[in-house]
């Protein structure tokens, strides 16, 4: 049964979702803390909450922000507005704190949460912490990286009863889903090459299990992706092909947002050539915490929802 321990009503949003904003999202985290820390902490001035904490000894669940309000956990206004995130007693550089009873309600709270709120089962809507796009390019390097690469993305998809997708062949200018749970990306098709990477996100040269991309170039058992704009390389023994559209950029290099707000500035920019999985499609956002409360109405934007690196990002539907 689920414990209601409030958090600190200046550590979130008042809303009346979904009626005013879709729940579009759930967001795994690691808290890096105690239960009992995690909760202290979401009942102090921090300006931060979710809208559960599981314990990991017995996976206690306590809701703290009700489903229809808006938690401050993912680091992205926008974000924020559109999901609901669960916070894991948990730390990212040791794999025994992702216990068996944790991940068990942790599918239990996600089925719970799907079925009542439409979230679809697939990675292109149930997002690591890590899978979250900064906001602007300045909040790049405050991005957090858990639930990190312990956690078991195709444990949890198989306690969620959703089975591999039938494979199919692997072919240059279609869709690839990653089965793997991480995989390193190389630089060339060969294991001594070097991965990619960047200092300011460790994260960056994996891509992890369910994460869709275009098969851009095949040599023997390797294949090529578009991976932070960059082409880089992994053993086709981590990827099944999958049908889906595919945005290809033109003539014109077009702007990559994490957020949909209006206004909101480009944190990229994809050149001409590049391809990418479409995993979604969203109306823009234009909302506020105003006195505590969200405000919000639709634009007439619309965006594309792609995997960009490991994490998502939007591009207008406008642009060519």
């Amino acid at each position: 049964m689920t414990e209601f321990r409030p958090a600190l009503v200046s550590n979130y949003t008042h809303a009346k979702r979904p009626v005013d904003v879709r729940i579009h999202y759930i967001v795994i985290h690691a808290t890096e803390l105690s239960y009992s820390d995690t909760i202290a902490r979401f009942q102090s001035a921090n300006q931060v909450s979710a809208h559960v904490v599981i314990r990991q000894a017995d996976g206690h669940c306590t809701e703290m922000v009700a489903p229809g309000n808006v938690a401050w956990h993912a680091g992205n206004w926008d974000i924020n507005c559109r999901s609901l995130g669960i916070e894991q007693e948990a730390y990212i550089e040791d794999p025994a704190t992702y216990t068996e009873t944790m991940m068990n309600a942790l599918a239990d709270q996600i089925q719970e949460w799907s079925a009542c709120y439409h979230v679809p089962l697939d990675r292109a809507h149930l997002l690591g912490h890590d899978n979250v796009a900064a906001p602007t390019r300045e909040k790049a390097v405050e991005m957090h990286h858990d639930p990190g690469w312990y956690f078991d993305w195709e444990n949890l998809f198989q306690r969620l009863g959703i089975n591999p997708a039938t494979v199919q062949p692997v072919k240059v200018d279609q869709g690839i889903r990653i089965t793997s749970n991480y995989v390193d990306l190389y630089q060339q098709p060969t294991l001594k090459s070097k991965v990619i990477g960047n200092k300011t996100d460790p994260s960056s040269y994996r891509a992890s299990y369910g994460e869709e991309f275009v098969c851009i170039a095949q040599q023997g058992d390797w294949i090529a992706i578009y991976f932070s704009g960059q082409k880089v390389w992994l053993k086709q023994s981590h990827v099944a092909g999958v049908q889906q559209p595919i945005l290809k950029i033109g003539d014109e290099s077009v702007a990559l947002y994490g957020s949909t707000q209006p206004g909101a500035p480009a944190i990229g920019e994809l050149l001409p050539g590049e391809q990418y999985v479409i995993s979604d499609q969203l109306t823009g956002l234009k909302t506020s915490d105003v006195m505590g409360r969200l405000v919000t109405e639709n634009t007439n934007d619309v965006f594309r929802q792609i995997w960009y690196n490991h994490r998502i990002g939007y591009v207008k539907a406008n642009q060519k």
